[in-house]
């Protein structure tokens, strides 16, 4: 028995792959254009939005064209691609990473470490924080994000612009 599952409807999509009969293991899920939001009661807590996304595990996400949101923490992350690893409860974000947190600014970098229950972001390598006039390049940092605390570890160069 054959399916095209591209004509199917997603609901039964979803019911021949939950089958207890279903005679072949899945082991990758991909889906394209993604948005789910998690909420706390009936509070948004976060949103997350893919262009594409792989479930390679039970907890394993390979994740393409990312944006992460949580608006009551003032956090919002775009990146080029990036993987999520349930069971360590990190998001490894690579490429145009940019952090937007409302009270500290904005953060660029190429990789960026998120750990979503410790409201915890490390950044290994160069990065570029903007806020205001103010610019500060450095390497490594680190933002505790309920306590508004982010530290830039190595090399900071302050810079103003005056327009």
């Amino acid at each position: 028995m054959a399916f095209n599952l591209r004509l199917l409807p997603i609901p039964l999509v979803l019911v021949l792959l939950t089958m207890k009969g279903f005679s072949q293991e899945i082991r990758e899920v991909r889906a394209y254009s993604i948005i789910y939001q998690r909420y706390q009661g009936e509070t948004l807590q976060w949103k997350l939005e893919a262009r594409e996304l792989l479930k390679k595990e039970e907890t394993f996400f390979h994740i393409k064209g990312l944006y992460l949101e949580n608006l009551s923490k003032g956090l919002r992350i775009f990146a080029d691609e990036g993987v999520y690893s349930g069971q360590e409860d990190r998001f490894i974000l690579r490429g145009k990473v940019k952090l937007y947190a409302e009270r500290e600014g904005e953060v660029y970098s190429e990789e960026l470490f998120f750990y979503p229950k410790k409201d915890l972001i490390e950044i290994p390598g160069k990065v570029q924080v903007r806020k205001g006039n103010l610019e500060i390049k450095g390497e490594g940092l680190t933002y505790h994000i309920n306590q508004g605390e982010l530290k830039i570890h190595r090399r900071a160069k302050a810079q103003f612009r005056f327009q």
